[in-house]
């Protein structure tokens, strides 16, 4: 394949740059642990401060994209600002 003709693997569109998060970074960044973040029942659902869905990445692994729980702790920073959160 000729150099010029060649796709990137890496994208500098930032809507395209999605990583995943592995368990410990998640709880490293929200502060759970293990249980609340797999356990969804004790986290207040719906679009006003649902916890990101896991996404399955293998037969027996799962992650989160890291945009989402970006979103997520700033929705939940928003509202604890305003006395919802």
């Amino acid at each position: 394949m000729n150099p010029t003709t060649q796709l990137s693997t890496t994208s500098t569109h930032p809507a395209r740059q999605q990583r995943i998060l592995r368990l410990p970074e998640v709880k490293a960044k929200t502060g759970f642990g293990r249980s609340t973040i797999y356990a969804p029942f004790y986290i207040k659902r719906g679009a006003n401060g649902e916890f990101p869905r896991s996404i399955h990445i293998g037969a027996r692994a799962v992650g989160w994209l890291e945009s989402d729980i970006d979103q997520w702790i700033e929705t939940r920073r928003i509202g604890a600002a305003y006395g919802r959160g």
